[in-house]
This record gives structure tokens, sequence and C-alpha cells, in this order.
């Protein structure tokens, strides 16, 4: 009989279920421990070395760490793996945001080798179960789902809930990890599951609190996280269908404390019966925040109803994307007019359903002798998260009423920039209108004004293209509008149908000219946004540069280098 084959990515909690599996039926094709998976999908670390370690398999780990191993292993073991089992166990103590954008998992193994101690000035602790490191998390385990569904579309995932155990068996209160008990993390961890559960489209693998005691006499020691023996069993039944193994207890198969082998040259398997029903992968919902619920968008008091005369296309953002020099070349073509009043409308509902506001809002357009009329407000492309400590409850809707109120065929162009760069230009944007002080951090600015939370592409363009179709959303690059501008407004026009018009190309001067208030050039020489921030936001917005890559089947380069930016925004760089 053929072998199921398996690969684990996770902690002891994922090793040791395995071990419970029958060796007749199962086999483990590879075991990545020690990773957090912001460290697996950012960059590997360049700038310093892992620290040296007696343990092979300690060493190995923590050196797959660095090196962002995960992925590289997963594309080179994608035609031996039938089974990926994970767990999050590893993910307790966070990790470590470098000033380059890199990151290190806060493993023991870092903690213990005094490597911790030796990490780079401005270094950054994203401690687990803070905003900031679900956050930076949530992203980086959706970026995991989709690099899985791409490389390994037949394999199953399976993600073990199995919570940590506030009691032992002998009746004793199990010992905290590093400082934090199962009380503490079990509510946690039920946040993160659920994320990981959507963006895998994982078979959840659940025990229920009372099932669950620790072992005493486990091999690895007393923990919330090793378990009594016939945890491990119910994980098993439940995972396969099948009674699983004894090891450790009476009857035990195997000596006490063996360790899990890897084979050289894993056999071709059957699939794993896995009976949990699959969480759906691919729907592009955000993750909901620890210990919270995102709320029901307000839905205007009437319905919506169609405008007659109207904008034919709409240029919804972003914002410091290029929209407004994009206004102003559309409007020397012939055949288009855009509409100078770029006031909000369709993100505003108590304009929506008000008479004297709806003929406010089409006044622009009654005298236009154009065919084709256009609507910019580089406000809207915003969904908000509730959920988030960068976000507002305002913007929900606003591409429902763009769906119910404008033709069903209206395109919309979306002018999108670098999200690091974006943030940075509308920090001093606001600044510039007094909106912030200039000592306040970029993450210390109101979420209200969304120079951060407005970069999160993949969330703001899913929740669009459910709305609108993904047909109607035109995509245009901010770089290509500063380097070449042509190309850029070519893309424009083939996105609205528009053919040439000789007229347009000759009397076009398409110069950028991205300029300053006169004072605000003496301020940016004392910068207050800092290397760290920048290598923050890099690594928040890591997924949505991906997403974007994707979507647009092209590298962005300029969307990458951080160093570039250092050197350009911050003091220090100058």
């Amino acid at each position: 009989m053929s072998k199921t084959r398996v690969f684990i990515y996770g902690s002891c909690v994922s090793r040791d279920t395995f071990e419970h599996l029958d060796p007749d039926l199962f086999q483990l094709v590879e075991y990545v421990a020690r990773q957090s998976a912001l460290s697996a999908t950012t960059h590997p670390v360049e700038t310093l070395a892992p620290p040296t370690l007696e343990s092979p398999f300690q060493q190995r780990m923590i050196t797959g760490d660095f090196q962002s191993s995960l992925r590289p292993l997963l594309v080179q073991r994608a035609g031996e793996i039938d089974v990926l089992l994970i767990d999050l166990t590893d993910e307790r103590l966070g990790a470590y945001l470098l000033p380059d954008g890199t990151v290190v998992t806060r493993s023991v193994e870092l903690i213990e080798s005094g490597a911790e101690r030796l990490l780079p000035p401005g270094s950054h602790h994203l401690a687990f179960g803070t905003q900031q490191h679900y956050e930076y998390w949530s992203g980086a385990v959706r970026a995991l789902g989709d690099a899985i569904r791409k490389t390994l579309p037949q394999v199953s995932v399976a993600l073990l809930d199995i919570p940590w155990a506030e009691w032992s068996e002998n009746g004793r209160p199990t010992p905290s990890s590093f400082g934090v008990s199962a009380a503490d993390a079990n509510p946690v961890l039920r946040s993160y599951i659920e994320v990981a559960a959507q963006a895998l489209g994982a078979h959840v693998i659940s025990l229920d609190p009372a099932e669950v005691l620790s072992g005493p006499h486990h091999p690895w020691g007393d923990a919330p996280f090793h378990y009594a023996e016939k945890v491990y069993l119910e994980a098993v039944r439940r995972l396969t269908g099948i009674d699983g193994r004894v090891v450790w207890g009476p009857g035990a198969q195997v000596p006490s404390g063996a360790q899990v082998s890897v084979p050289s040259a894993p056999t071709r398997a059957t699939r794993v019966s896995v009976r949990e029903r699959r969480a759906p992968s691919g729907t592009g919902q955000q993750a909901q925040a620890p210990a919270q619920r995102a709320p029901a968008g307000k839905a205007p008091a009437q319905p919506l109803r169609r405008l007659e005369g109207g904008p034919s296309f709409l240029i919804a953002g972003t914002q410091r994307g290029g929209t407004q020099w994009l206004q102003h070349q559309l409007n020397r073509h012939p055949h288009l007019h855009v509409a100078k009043d770029s006031t909000p409308f369709f993100s505003q509902p108590g304009r929506l359903t008000k008479d004297d506001e709806i003929q406010k809002f089409l006044k622009p357009f009654a005298g236009a002798k154009k065919p084709l009329l256009g609507h910019r407000s580089p406000g809207y492309f915003w969904v908000a998260d509730p959920k988030s400590k960068f976000s507002t409850p305002r913007k929900l809707g606003t591409a429902g009423a763009i769906r119910d109120m404008l033709d069903p065929n209206a395109p919309v162009l979306l002018s999108l920039r670098n999200p690091v760069e974006r943030a940075i230009s509308a920090y001093w944007r606001h600044f510039s209108n007094a909106d912030i002080e200039l000592g306040a951090g970029i993450f210390q600015t109101p979420a209200r004004l969304g120079i951060v939370d407005r970069g999160f592409y993949r969330r703001h363009y899913e929740d669009w293209a459910r709305t609108l179709g993904p047909e109607r959303l035109h995509v245009l690059v901010f770089d290509d509008l500063v380097d070449r501008p042509r190309k850029y407004l070519q893309e424009a026009l083939g996105a609205l149908r528009v053919g040439d018009a000789p007229e347009f190309w000759g009397s076009l001067k398409p110069k950028v000219k991205i300029g300053n208030v006169g004072w605000l050039p003496q301020f940016k020489k004392q910068s207050p946004i800092t290397a760290q921030e920048i290598a923050a936001l890099q690594a928040l917005y890591a997924d949505d540069i991906r997403f974007m890559e994707e979507l647009l089947g092209r590298k962005l380069p300029k969307w990458h280098n951080v160093g570039h930016l250092i050197k350009q925004y911050t003091a220090e760089g100058k």
C-alpha cells in the first residue's frame, strides 16, 4: 500500500500528532518549524548570520528561518506532498522586524542562544496578540495561502486547532510558556486560527478545551502544548477517520521520545481522509481582529436610484496617486470631459437619496458637450476595516453606491502608487494642511485621515471587484505616469475605449511635475520619518504589493526598494 506523504509546517504540536499516525500509512516528507508566517513570506535576512547551535535540528530550523525557507521547500517538494499539516504554536513569541524590512521569528533558539540581544539597532519586536502583529501576520498568512494554492493546488491543507491545556492529567495547572498562560493564550490563538483557516483554505481539526489536558510525562517536558497522549489520538482520529497508534503509554509501538525522521525518497501516496469541513478559500474577506466582529455597514434609509445624465466613467484612486494630473490630461481629449469638482459623492450616504444633493452632483455634467463624462475623487478607493486601529468605520458601501447609481458598464480607473511612498506623501500633505503636527510619526496619525489604511490595496480591490466586477476596474501605475506618461495615458484611453485623436497627442505636453508647498521642503530636510517606520510600512504592505504584482502580471521593482525610500524620505538618509 502506498503511503500518504505529509509536509509539516508548525511546531511540536503537528510533529507529535504525526508521530501518532500509522507509519505503514503515512510518511514524513519535510518538517519546517520555528518559522513565523511573517518570516516565511518576506525576503531572507542578509544583514546578519543565524547563531551557531549545538543541535543539528535547531541549527537547521533557525537557519531556515533566516533564509525564509518555507516557500522554496514547498516548491522543491511540490510533487511529493499529499497533505500539508500546520499548527500555529510557534507564532506565540512573535517576531522581529529588522530595519531593512526583513523578519526573524522570536524562537526559543533565538532567545536562548543570545542572538536576540545582538539584533541590529532599530529592530522592532512584533509581540504576538498585539494589533500590529495581528495585522502584519494576517497579510503574511494570506500571502502564504496564495503561494500554496499556486504551488500545491492538489494538496490538502490541515490546520490543527488544539487549544493550550490549562490543566494537566495529574490535576495540576499547566505552567506558562515565557510568561504566557494557557488562559491568556487561547482567546488570542482563536483569532489567529480563524484568519489562517480562511487564508489557507484549510481543513480545521478542532478539539474542545474540555477535551485537552497536558501530559506531565510528555517526552519534551510539561507545557500547555505538550498534550496527554489521548489528545493526539483524538486529533489523529478526526484528521484521518482511523485510530492512531500509542507511542508513549502502555502498548507503545516505538521507544519513548523517538525522533521523527525525514525519508529521502517518499513513495507515491493515497490522499488523507480529512473529515472536517474545509473553510472557503480565496474569498478576500478581511481577517477578524482579536475578540471583535465587523459591524454591518449602514445602508441609506431609502433605496438608491440610477442617475440620469451622470458620469460615464470614474477616476477613483488613490490619493497622492496622480489622479489630478490624469484629470487634466483627459480633459484635453475631444471626447472626454472630467468635471473639475472632485468633491466626494458616492462615499457620502447622506447625499445619495436627497434630490437637491443629487442635482448638485449632476450640475457639472449638464453643460458638457463631449460624449464621455468623468468624475474624479481619489478618496473613493478606500474600504474601511473597523477592526483595524489604522482604519475608521467610515467609507463603507462606496462601491455599492457606484454599482447602484451609475451605468453598470461604467469603467473605473484606479491610479495606484507604491503604498509606502503614498503614505509618506500623504503624511506631508496632511502636515501642510495642518491636520497633523510635525512631531507625529506616521503610525500615530489619526485613523480618519487614512494615511496608513488607504495603502491596503488588496482589501480595497477585492471588495470593489466583488461589488462592481473586476472587468470594470482598470489599474494604472503611478510609476508609469512618472517614467512613461504617454504609455500611462494610452492605457487610460484604452480602458475608456477611446480611440486615438491626433489633436490630443499633437497638443499634449505630458510633463509630470511633482511639486511641494513652497515652504514644505525646509521641513522635509528635518523629516521626523524614520528608517524604522519605512521598514515597518514595507512589511505592513508586503502582501498588498505581491497582490498587485500578480494582478497586473508584472514586477514593480520600485515598490520593493526600501533603501531608496529611506535615502529619499528620512533625515538620516539625506
